[in-house]
């Protein structure tokens, strides 16, 4: 049995200033150490190489492991790149084709933003009334549903990321969003673009580096929760990011936008040419030529943030599988 560690990140370090800085992510010191952490336990390797250990049969290194980086942040060309430049480590950077190429704000960083500024428990008072504005008392029933805790945020957060994410109907949600991301946010969206997203250069310039760029998706939507034509249209929106990048699709590699898909989705990557497709199951990844496109990925927040720290669970199970 094959097996590989592919880790996720999304923002490392403050992104900007004001009201980027206070985005959920990884400090920078930690993530550097976190690099060394890898170095000292693991071997790095392009995300295709897991697809070529298992086609075309190569041999592979001890103990490999991919770092993934999601939706395209400019820290991710202006801090991360250069300290995994330093290391010697290649990576996979997924940016999203709306973010990237239309300079438009994706709901989830809306959300987190809205989230960074404003009081929770009225977030949820403010969002259970416009959900009673539209049905008489079905807040109710959504509480029920999605008031729950997740690995990293406690329940309040959880349940307003999920209703604005996608729980609410759109003719509730949509407007919602916008409606809290103007007000309690900021009404240049585009300036936030510019300053939260890497630029096409800068992608251009990650690919040269040896970088692998890979397809994220197009407007960041949850292929499982859309049709099946309509998940094509997402898919090939994605693509976008591959030709204004100047890189091969040949074998492309994806990511799916919360780790969301379904039998459609892995079908439609299959048809194009899809050598690797990533989710955000937490697990170590098994390398068949059945699973290749949906491999789960560990968060970093999984993997210690020191060169010095012993190995912990995650490593010491993917040690135990390399025997």
């Amino acid at each position: 049995m094959t097996t590989a560690t592919i880790v996720m990140y999304h923002v490392v370090q403050p992104a900007g200033s004001g009201i980027l800085e206070q985005l959920k992510g990884l400090d920078r010191r930690a993530f550097a150490g976190q690099v060394a952490y890898i170095r000292r336990h693991y071997t790095p390797v392009h995300l295709n190489d897991l697809a070529s250990a298992v086609t075309d049969e190569q041999t592979f290194p001890p103990n490999p492991i991919v770092l993934t980086f999601d939706d395209g942040y400019a820290c991710h060309a202006r801090t991360v790149a250069p300290i995994l430049a330093d290391a010697g480590v290649p990576a996979t950077f997924f940016p999203v084709a709306s973010a990237l190429l239309d300079r438009t704000v994706l709901n989830v960083n809306k959300i987190q933003c809205i989230l960074a500024v404003a009081d929770v428990q009225a977030l949820v008072t403010r969002i259970e009334s416009a959900i009673d504005r539209d049905t008489a008392g079905a807040s109710a029933g959504y509480r029920e549903r999605w008031f729950k805790a997740s690995r990293w945020d406690p329940p309040e957060v959880v349940y307003v990321k999920r209703l604005l994410q996608h729980a609410l109907p759109d003719r509730v949600r949509k407007p919602l969003v916008e409606e809290l991301f103007r007000t309690l946010v900021t009404a240049d969206e585009r300036a936030l673009a510019d300053d939260l997203y890497m630029t096409v250069g800068e992608v251009q310039q990650l690919a040269r580096a040896g970088m692998t760029i890979g397809a994220h998706a197009d407007r960041h939507v949850r292929l499982s929760l859309l049709s099946r034509g309509d998940q094509a249209i997402e898919i090939n929106g994605a693509l976008r990011v591959l030709d204004a990048a100047g890189v091969s699709k040949t074998r492309f590699v994806y990511s799916y936008a919360n780790g969301a898909y379904n039998d459609d989705s892995i079908e439609l990557l299959r048809e194009r040419g899809c050598a690797v497709a990533v989710s955000t199951r937490p697990d170590l990844a098994i390398l068949d030529p059945e699973g290749l496109l949906a491999l789960p990925r560990l968060d970093t927040n999984d993997l210690p943030v020191s060169a010095d720290t012993e190995p912990n669970e995650w490593t010491r199970l993917a040690l135990a599988r390399q025997s």
